[in-house]
């Protein structure tokens, strides 16, 4: 815990390299376009509606919400709709987890930022700062948090806020340590609330709770200052009591970092990280043979039991449903060659065409997959009414550090998730804004422009 509080109450903007400032700009770009996105949806609707009846202090702005609220409140509700179209960034399979890493910090960063006249550097600083611990945290227990039913976005994500937010506030040693500790108790979230509204509910806790524990710390509340330490303290609790501590994890914390490598994934899709692979071998089989949805006999995924336990759904009923549907996916793939934002409402989960072919997926579990459970590789095999049999395995899904999307690919994503809101010329300024944050002397200006649309 030592190391972890002096990393965040003294790391600053020089202390940074220049490679995680720049994957920190693209992860903030990512992040806003698809929060532009979500800020339609009913999870941000219904939480900016509740944080307009409590008529809080207009200290931070809810994107696309058109109100300032506190801080707290603009934290939970931003991170609610940066995680209802599940198409924020995650981090890459080769750590041993898989979770969200920049919705339960960012919220909290800009609500804060606001709060307080911060510089874009300082902005950064804290997000990377927030992005080092969290992951840290999230390879020791991220990936024992869904095989006992939590959902890791908020347990580790909670403290990746926390890290964040006290860097930003500039709290000393002793502070952190007391914001962990009561940040320790403020974390929850299940896995068996995917496909609901409140899976995202679970990001805007970890950026509100987050915002919460630092404010109360800059106070001097006082919390267990080792909480993560013992039989039950925050790392055994959340690991079923497999990892009894931070095992020296934090031990390279200023020397490695890990928003570099293994780096942060960025999602093609707008759906569950599960069904990435089967996508993209679906497209490609699609592209390949031209197949026919009416020449389709049967589909066989061979994946890990891993994925069918996270995407579990396998005849979805709705649009969050769908999200989390292997076999939903592969179909419209198969049936369009793209899979975008307009898939996942409730009447194209619906569709007879889309039904008929899914209910035609079955699952395959070989032991090479078996061997790696949380491997991101899925085969799709297609065999058709005439007997052949056609296959294609994808390896990594597109958006990961090892087969990445282009700084274009990422820029179009913005402009597609923004264009749902706001006209091409604020698009392009919010674009320039954005990947020129180190430049910015105060972000209040950035977040009127996405609070309510209008430079």
């Amino acid at each position: 815990m030592e190391r972890i509080a002096r990393f965040i109450a003294k790391t600053n903007y020089s202390n940074i390299p220049e490679t995680a400032r720049q994957v920190a700009k693209n992860a903030m770009l990512d992040w806003v376009g698809v929060t532009i996105a979500g800020s339609r949806e009913p999870v941000a609707k219904i939480t900016t509606s509740y944080a307009k009846r409590l008529s809080a202090i207009g200290e931070a702005g809810i994107i696309g919400g058109a109100l300032r609220t506190s801080a707290e409140l603009a934290a939970w509700v931003n991170g609610a709709a940066g995680h209802a179209l599940d198409y924020d960034d995650t981090f890459p399979n080769s750590v041993g987890y898989n979770f969200h890493p920049t919705v339960p910090i960012l919220p909290a960063v800009l609500a804060l930022g606001e709060r307080c006249n911060s510089p874009g550097t300082d902005v950064i600083t804290a997000y990377v700062v927030g992005i080092e611990v969290e992951s840290r945290l999230g390879a020791i227990i991220g990936r024992y948090n869904s095989e006992i039913g939590w959902h890791p976005t908020p347990i580790v994500g909670t403290i990746g806020a926390v890290a964040a937010c006290a860097n930003i506030l500039k709290l000393n040693d002793w502070q952190v340590r007391m914001a962990l500790g009561i940040a320790g108790s403020l974390t929850s979230g299940l896995v068996r609330n995917f496909g609901t509204m409140t899976k995202p509910l679970h990001a805007g806790n970890a950026a509100r709770n987050g915002t919460i524990a630092t404010l109360l710390a800059q106070e001097g509340f006082t919390a267990n200052e080792s909480i993560m330490e013992g039989e039950t303290g925050f790392c055994s609790i959340f690991s079923g009591g497999k990892i009894k501590g931070l095992e020296n994890s934090e031990q390279d914390l200023g020397e490695r970092w890990h928003i570099v490598s293994p780096g942060i994934s960025f999602k093609a899709y707008p759906c569950c990280r599960s069904t990435h692979c089967s996508i993209d071998a679906s497209i490609q089989l699609r592209n390949m043979l031209s197949i026919d949805a009416e020449q389709v006999a049967k589909i066989t995924c061979k994946t890990s039991p891993w994925h069918t336990n996270l995407a579990r759904f396998h005849s979805p009923k709705s649009g969050n449903e769908g999200k989390f549907s292997i076999p939903y996916c592969i179909a419209v793939a198969l049936l369009r060659g793209k899979v975008s934002l307009e898939d996942f409402t409730d009447e194209k989960v619906a569709d007879a065409k889309a039904q008929a072919l899914l209910s035609k997926v079955e699952y395959l579990y070989p032991a090479e997959y078996k061997k790696s459970p949380s491997s991101l590789a899925q085969e799709i095999v297609v065999k058709l009414n005439s007997g052949a049999e056609h296959s294609y395995k994808a390896e990594v899904p597109k958006g990961d550090p090892e087969n990445p999307m282009t700084s274009q690919e990422l820029s179009a994503k913005f402009r597609d998730c923004a264009c749902l809101s706001l006209p091409q010329k604020l698009i392009e300024e919010l674009l320039e804004l954005i990947t020129s944050l180190e430049r910015l002397d105060n972000i209040t200006g950035l977040m009127n422009t996405l609070t309510y649309g209008t430079i």
